[in-house]
């Protein structure tokens, strides 16, 4: 893929006047840091780590973790688990249910490429259709996928989750492995101990289903789950043999507001997005030329990273622009300034780019691809 418009800048100062805007930024330090982080925190809990690729969609960071010690990469979409088996990752999950016979077929053509591809169900017509197309000397591993209170996908009940598993066992080309037990709605709860008592209340919902299906002689090797909020709380307490975070890597406004552990979060803003003043002609803000097509509008405005007074606020103004309205007094960015925002979201934030431009020391230092955007 094209390292695109700031390729021949790479060395050079990021305070240069031909950076190419708006551009998706990561710190590395803070990035190798987050990685080295989170991959010490499971390890001495002695629960498996398998990163979430929808938050960077990049084959080269689901190497990196791996190199640190993840046993694989979750993937949300058919495009990046082709992505991930492509890049000769191994262990590759793909946390949704997938039913359309064309993309599960391309996803068994991607199991050739990867040393093992799992995926989630719900339903017996996907088990169907996946025992139909697998092949036995290349298994697919699947597991349960089981509603955690998100109301999203999963089954919700013992009888559902042990009918799924005996159906997924008696096919010669797929593998049971166990379960996935996610809860994305809870992973922003703001306050530690709220969060808590509402992931108690659902791990009590999955135990009914692990005994369940361990009284069928379908004991679940893998229960994953969990992710980049509750993190904390799942290796504590959890049931969890293995974590599925994403978000830890880059971080963002709205985990910035989730009392994430005691004392604070162990993870850095490793995650932002450049933009350049285009106009002062108004009296009080400057306009940036990154709108809804740079930045995620799912969460609120973005915060003010760098370039501008904290007490600055965004506002979006189209596709293309936002505004950046300043307090009465505070001072006032020129025309060709650069301002960087800690994206609202990450990861639609970075599915609306191409490329990362990584910085160190205030240089830019590299681009890496974002190869697995698209379904």
């Amino acid at each position: 893929m094209s390292l695109g418009a700031n390729r021949h800048l790479i060395g050079r100062p990021m305070a240069n006047a031909d950076f190419a805007t708006p551009a998706l930024l990561i710190d590395l330090d803070s990035f190798q840091a987050n990685i080295a982080t989170m991959a010490d925190l499971t390890r001495r809990r002695g629960v498996d780590l398998r990163p979430h690729g929808k938050a960077h969609k990049s084959g080269r960071i689901g190497r990196m973790l791996i190199d640190a010690g993840a046993v694989g990469v979750c993937c949300a979409t058919v495009r990046e688990a082709e992505v991930m088996a492509d890049a000769g990752l191994d262990g590759v999950l793909v946390t949704t249910p997938v039913v359309a016979p064309g993309m599960i077929a391309r996803l068994v053509h991607a199991r050739e490429k990867a040393g093992s591809l799992a995926l989630v169900v719900d339903n017996a017509v996907e088990v169907e259709c996946l025992a139909a197309m697998a092949r036995p000397d290349r298994p697919i591993d699947v597991l349960v996928d089981v509603d955690m209170g998100l109301g999203r996908t999963g089954i919700t009940t013992p009888e559902e989750a042990v009918a799924l598993a005996e159906r997924i066992s008696a096919a010669p080309a797929l593998r049971y492995r166990g379960v996935q037990a996610y809860y994305g709605h809870l992973q922003h709860v703001p306050a530690l101990g709220d969060r808590h008592a509402k992931v108690a209340e659902q791990w009590r919902h999955l135990a009914g289903i692990l005994d369940a299906l361990a009284a069928a002689g379908l004991p679940a090797e893998i229960v994953s789950g969990g992710g980049t909020g509750t993190h904390h709380l799942d290796l504590a307490h959890g049931p969890f043999t293995e974590l599925q975070p994403g978000s830890y890597l880059f971080m963002d406004k709205q985990y910035g507001a989730v009392e994430m552990a005691p004392g604070g979060s162990p993870f850095r803003t490793a995650l932002s997005v450049a933009a350049r003043v285009v106009s002062v002609a108004q009296p009080d803000r400057v306009i940036v030329d990154a709108g809804s097509k740079a930045l995620s509008t799912d969460a609120g405005p973005a915060l003010i990273a760098s370039g501008a007074s904290p007490d600055a606020v965004y506002q979006f103004m189209g596709d293309e622009h936002g505004a950046v309205r300043l307090a009465a007094g505070s001072a006032r960015p020129r025309l060709g300034d650069l301002i960087t925002f800690t994206a609202p979201h990450c990861d639609p934030t970075v599915n609306l780019f191409d490329q990362f431009h990584i910085v160190q020391d205030g240089r830019l230092v590299d681009i890496w691809p974002i190869e697995a955007r698209g379904h």
